[in-house]
């Protein structure tokens, strides 16, 4: 993984990039690498959500033996959160308006996970 400074700066451009609400850069565990979310937010808990729901979702598919899933979306009224893996042992995560253009979210998810990789 490149330097906790220099992934700081790669995830508010990829915030930018999106027009993202939060993002964050977590480890499969859930503690968070590095975030950019609102003044007021619990990062930790956030985080830890994340992260165990992209555990869950892999658990589901392994136990039907499926290949672990790519990224998962959670959509609300106000929100879209792309959830995504980032490496061996990390997660990216993505909190857009549910208006955003989802494709290019996920075309730019895939591509600041490849940049972020935890290994």
């Amino acid at each position: 993984m490149m330097a906790t400074g220099n992934a700081t700066a790669v995830l508010r451009d990829f915030k930018t990039r999106i027009s993202a609400i939060a993002t964050a850069l977590v480890s499969l565990d859930g503690v968070v690498l590095c975030a950019d979310v609102p003044p007021g937010a619990f990062v930790d808990t956030f985080a830890i959500m994340c992260a165990t729901v992209l555990g869950a979702a892999t658990a589901a598919n392994m136990e039907l033996r499926r290949a672990p899933p790519e990224f998962v979306a959670i959509e609300a009224n106000d929100s879209r959160t792309i959830i995504a893996g980032c490496g061996a042992k990390g997660l990216l995560v993505a909190m857009v308006d549910p208006t955003s253009d989802r494709t290019m979210v996920l075309r730019e998810v895939a591509k600041f996970a490849e940049l972020l990789k935890v290994n």
